[in-house]
Order: C-alpha cells, then sequence, then structure tokens
C-alpha cells in the first residue's frame, strides 16, 4: 500500500520520501547499537545511561578479576584439600563468569542454584571445602560449620555492581551442615 502511495509521487518526491526510511532506518540502527551492545568506554556518559536502562553490561565488569580473586583463594589451599573443594555462587552470572574463565587458572566447575542452573546439580565429589561467592559471611555460617572472608571481590573500573556492592566478600567455608542432597533440594533460587 505505501509503495503504491510513492509510485502516485513525482519521482523527486518518492527519492526523498525512501531516503528518509533509510535514514530514519540507519539512526534507529544507530541508537539500538548505542543503547543495546557495549560499546561505550566504560564510565562515559553513555555508559552511565546505558547502565541506567540495564544492568547486563554492569554486571559482567570484573568477571575476570572476581575469577582471580577465587584462583588464590582456591591455589591458598594444601593440594590435598583442593582435591576436595568445589565452588558455590550465589547467582548465575557468577557461576557463568567463573567456569568462562575459570578453567585457565585450574579451577573445578562453579554450581548456582539460581535459575537453570540448579538443574546442572551440585559437584559430584560433594565438596567438603568450598569457596563461596555472591553470599553474606552470615549466610555462610548458616550452611557451614566454619567460614571466613578469604577474599575482596572488586574491579578495576571501579564499577558498582552486584558482586562489588552486595556481595564483595570471597568465602572460605568447610563442612555443609546438611548432606549435599538435602541442601540442594532447598537451594533453588528463582531471579
Amino acid at each position: 500500500m505505501f509503495g503504491r502511495w510513492l509510485d502516485g509521487l513525482r519521482p523527486g518526491w518518492a527519492r526523498f520520501v525512501e531516503g528518509l526510511q533509510w535514514a530514519g532506518l540507519l539512526v534507529g540502527g544507530v541508537v539500538f547499537t548505542l543503547l543495546l551492545v557495549p560499546v561505550a568506554p566504560i564510565g562515559s556518559h553513555l555508559w552511565r545511561v546505558t547502565s541506567r536502562l540495564h544492568d547486563q553490561f554492569r554486571e559482567e565488569i570484573g568477571w575476570p578479576e572476581l575469577v582471580e580473586s577465587v584462583a588464590r583463594v582456591f591455589a591458598s589451599l594444601p593440594e590435598e584439600e583442593r582435591a576436595r573443594t568445589g565452588i558455590l555462587t550465589g547467582n548465575y552470572g557468577e557461576g557463568g563468569a567463573l567456569n568462562l574463565y575459570g578453567p585457565q587458572h585450574g579451577l573445578p566447575h562453579a554450581m548456582s542454584g539460581t535459575n537453570s542452573f540448579w538443574y546442572r546439580g551440585y559437584d559430584a565429589r560433594q565438596p567438603q571445602t568450598v569457596v563461596l561467592v555472591g553470599f553474606d559471611l552470615e549466610e555462610g555460617q548458616k550452611l557451614f560449620e566454619s567460614c571466613a572472608v578469604a577474599a575482596q571481590n572488586v574491579n578495576r573500573y571501579l564499577v558498582v555492581n552486584e558482586e562489588s556492592k552486595e556481595h564483595p566478600d570471597i568465602l572460605l567455608c568447610r563442612n555443609l551442615k546438611k548432606t549435599w542432597p538435602e541442601f540442594w533440594k532447598s537451594f533453588r533460587r528463582f531471579g
């Protein structure tokens, strides 16, 4: 229908309207890219605008540093204890970061009870020592016989996100108070 309308216009007007359409598509594509693709430099005005619109990019800042901190805690353990140490995360972002960057640091596969991560289950070794990421010390102490802060999660850009603001502590905990199967049944989270 719109094409027929254009056919009825004089050729100059038709070209003008067609040019407006292409310009609109181009402007829309640029705006889409700037707001929804991580192209803005961290800390820039555009970065702050996109961070207010959604937190997807902000939450990924610091993943390599998080993994390096967990790797230092893991490496500080005696070799015998590392063989029975697992990693448990409070959300799927932390779990995903550790599973993405962790293998190059020799880390075991991370566990998380959030969303579909829960279906992957817990570490079959049923670890006695656990590096806990994304939990408060109080929560860790409720779950384990002993639990202490072993490191802090920070990022080199000082971007405030869930990991740096709400759960900055990386905990080292030992001896889960429940069996792993009992714990896992009650650990499922949605978010």
